[in-house]
């Protein structure tokens, strides 16, 4: 039943999308950019899902382009959920080690995740497996708009996901001690599988030296799979040059493609001890250049060794850190991101599923604004940080020409906690219109006139 009404909802929020073109005109009576800077009585052009120019009253519309003028709205480009685990059947499968896993098996396209996500006015979110993992498998990029994963899909090589903050019930040394066990294992395993390639080899020459007949291996069509020198990271063993793709199990490849340095990784390290043991171990990888690290308000305290590390940051969960002091038992509070921008740190925010207020990112902006945050660096961090952090800057988070043709239209500020989001656009497609919310309106039926 839940998931014959989850289909109906679906197919009412997002009817529009496949009655819509992908070229369309609007005017409205401010287009706010990502970095807040707002362009009066501003026009937006989208033609094939693409944007191809955005400018004021006076600019040109293509006369094959309808143009659709709403004096009184705001378009904005949208906001981005850097990092979730929502919108899954499950946020993470029971295995501590699982780098052959695939987000893409568990996002369920009817979730109402993605309706409400879509009523906030977010365009694009990160999806990866939850935090209880040690490594916990690819992470895509989607549109909260779509019926199938394949059409939600923005990219599929967002990364991988890793923890260094201990799993339920793991201490901070047994999770550091099973990832470095993990890497250890896999490097015995290589090192057996390089001698016994080097061996093999041996044992051919010297039987075609007797005059024995060696049959050539089938081509299985995959040549590239079947090359060796697929191990590139640590030092050099012997053999190590003729490992090949195919001769790996899933979880030694997807270890290797780490190691390698072939994945963006995106490491839980909620707290500044774990945060402290993530910039160690990264270093001694070689690995710092390919992190995203996803923390909690706690990080406040490590902000100068994130500075350092130089790497994004996204915060997760409540932004205000508390503690009390142990002598007197005074509260102390802490607003995390307005402590890691004064430090010099990039960091993108995370809506906390669940919670009214919270769960939406334009609240969360608002709040770093509130907290003495520069709007726009409040701004960025749920526009074109996010964009930047998933590598796709010149694709979403603004309003680049040749970018995606995606927008939001706003009753008022996006920002604004009384604003209402009228109508979603994705790839140059109508993917919410407020007019047609069924829910929503019958949410609204009690509402206090």
């Amino acid at each position: 039943m839940r998931l014959s009404l989850s289909l109906l909802t679906l197919a009412l929020v997002t009817a529009p999308l496949a009655a819509q073109g992908g070229s369309i005109a609007v005017r409205a009576g401010k287009v706010m950019h990502a970095d807040g800077s707002v362009t009066e009585n501003g026009t937006v052009v989208i033609e094939n899902g693409r944007i191809t120019a955005v400018g004021g009253a006076d600019l040109e519309i293509p006369f094959d382009v309808i143009l659709k003028e709403m004096p009184e709205a705001t378009i904005f480009p949208g906001f981005l959920e850097a990092h979730s685990s929502s919108g899954m059947d499950r946020p993470n499968e029971n295995v501590p080690v699982a780098p052959f896993l695939n987000v893409k098996d568990s996002i369920d396209p009817v979730s109402f995740y993605f309706e409400d996500a879509l009523r906030g006015g977010t365009v694009a979110i990160g999806i990866m497996p939850g935090n209880n993992t040690i490594i916990g498998g690819h992470g895509r990029v989607v549109a909260p708009s779509g019926m199938t994963i394949e059409a939600m899909t923005i990219d599929d090589g967002m990364g991988m996901k890793m923890a260094v903050g201990p799993m339920r019930g793991w201490s901070r040394a047994s999770q550091l001690l099973e990832l470095r066990e993990t890497i250890t294992k896999l490097e015995r395993s290589l090192h057996k599988l390089g001698q016994a390639k080097l061996d093999g080899e041996e044992t051919k020459s010297d039987r075609k030296k007797a005059g024995e007949t060696i049959a050539d291996e089938e081509d299985d069509g995959d040549a590239w799979d079947s090359q060796g020198g697929f191990v590139r990271y640590g030092e050099d063993f012997p053999g190590k040059d003729m490992i090949a793709e195919e001769d790996l199990d899933d979880a030694q490849r997807g270890m290797v493609s780490i190691l390698n340095g072939d994945e963006r990784l995106w490491i839980w390290a909620p707290s500044a001890s774990d945060i402290a043991h993530t910039k160690e171990w990264l270093e001694q990888t070689g690995l710092t250049e390919n992190a995203v690290l996803v923390v909690s308000s706690e990080a406040w305290k490590a902000a100068d060794m994130l500075a350092e590390m130089g790497r994004p940051v996204v915060i997760s969960g409540d932004l205000w850190h508390v503690e009390r002091d142990p002598v007197s038992w005074k509260e102390k509070r802490t607003f995390a991101p307005l402590s890691l921008h004064e430090a010099g740190v990039s960091f993108a925010l995370s809506s906390v599923p669940g919670r009214m207020g919270p769960d939406r990112l334009a609240y969360q902006a608002s709040l770093c604004i509130r907290e003495g945050v520069p709007r726009q660096v409040a701004l960025a961090s749920v526009t074109s940080n996010p964009a930047k952090f998933w590598g796709l800057e010149e694709e979403i988070g603004g309003f680049l020409p040749g970018a995606e043709g995606n927008f939001v239209i706003f009753d008022g500020d996006p920002l604004d906690a009384t604003s209402r989001v009228l109508e979603v656009w994705l790839h140059g497609s109508q993917a919410y219109d407020r007019a047609t919310d069924r829910r929503l309106e019958r949410l609204e039926e009690g509402r206090l006139k």
